[in-house]
């Protein structure tokens, strides 16, 4: 692969102070980066290969387009291993809000109209009455090699992931409100203004990737929702986050993790902490060239082997978009 061509920062933003100390912002030096971006290349699906040759080699949002549209199904919604610890070919909410995460980072690409309106039509269609939402997968998904927290209880009638209610369907009504031009029959504004009575409502959050979900709905809507979503967000990350350094190596809510949409909303997350797991990333690139799952290889082990390096690529590049967002990547040479 090409080296990197731009990291759209000058040598001068490198001698920026740091407001705090005076300090210099460190920065993840290219070597380490370079180190990064071929464990992306080595490990990673052709998927974040294409993202990361976007973002960084100035590659056009097409090669992006085509690799994601591999997991789009004729009905519309996402599969085939989109979500790496579900292998299932057929389309489920969970998967198809993880490829309309990947579309609504696409801009002006004439292409991923029909995929986003095929989407949203997938989504129509498996919305759940009774649950006023969707349920993440259905009981097909055991045909096929999943991780334990995905396998659908025929008991519950669904995963441990559903006994969450916003994740997926906070993010699924995120995307049905901003493409709703292609809704036939769901009222968007409806199902909005129900997330955030949810959200309001609940008083205890035991799930770090329903706020994400929530983190993401707040990135759509208008300012009005937004006041209303703020201080639950403020009260829900301050619920789970984990600022304890020495845990950050296990799979735990770490600050980084909340800055999971476009928003520069911090929702409250200590800055100095913020800064902290910034440098503990750039240690684990340094250290490792790449960023292991948190959650261990154990899981891995046997029909789900392929989801292990998957994950590998999928981690280093969410590392290096982090540190490109908070200007922490020297610039080429």
């Amino acid at each position: 692969m090409q080296k990197m061509i731009v990291l759209r920062r000058n040598q001068s933003e490198i001698e920026k102070q740091n407001s705090e100390g005076g300090s210099l912002l460190r920065m993840l030096r290219a070597r380490h980066f370079e180190q990064a971006e071929q464990t992306i290349v080595t490990y990673g699906r052709p998927l974040e290969i294409a993202w990361f040759n976007h973002y960084f080699n100035e590659q056009s949002q097409e090669h992006v387009v085509l690799e994601l549209s591999k997991y789009q199904n004729d009905d519309g919604g996402f599969g085939h291993g989109l979500e790496s610890d579900f292998r299932a070919p057929i389309s489920s909410p969970m998967a198809t809000s993880v490829g309309l995460r990947h579309l609504n980072e696409l801009s002006g690409i004439d292409a991923t109209k029909p995929m986003i309106e095929a989407a949203i039509h997938y989504l129509e269609n498996t919305y759940d009455t009774s649950r006023n939402g969707w349920f993440a997968v259905s009981k097909d998904s055991n045909d096929f090699p999943h991780a334990f927290w995905w396998h659908y209880d025929e008991t519950e009638n669904m995963t441990m992931i559903d006994r969450n209610w916003g994740n997926p369907s906070a993010e699924i009504i995120a995307y049905l409100y901003k493409y709703r031009e292609y809704t036939a029959r769901l009222d968007t504004e409806r199902l909005v203004e129900d997330a955030i009575q949810y959200m309001n409502r609940k008083p205890l959050f035991n799930s770090e990737n329903e706020i994400y979900c929530f983190i993401r709905l707040f990135d759509v809507v208008p300012e009005a929702w937004r006041m209303r979503l703020e201080s639950g967000l403020i009260d829900a990350v301050g619920q789970v986050i984990d600022y304890e350094e020495e845990r950050w190596h296990e799979y735990v809510p770490t600050p980084l993790n909340f800055m999971c949409a476009k928003t520069n909303n911090r929702f409250g997350i200590n800055e100095r902490k913020l800064d902290a797991h910034l440098h503990f990333v750039m240690d684990e690139l340094e250290r490792h060239g790449k960023i292991l799952p948190p959650w261990g290889k154990t899981y891995y082990e046997t029909d789900l082997n392929q989801a292990y390096p998957e994950w590998i690529g999928v981690l280093t590049l969410k590392a290096l978009l982090s540190l490109r967002r908070f200007d922490r990547l020297e610039p080429s040479r």
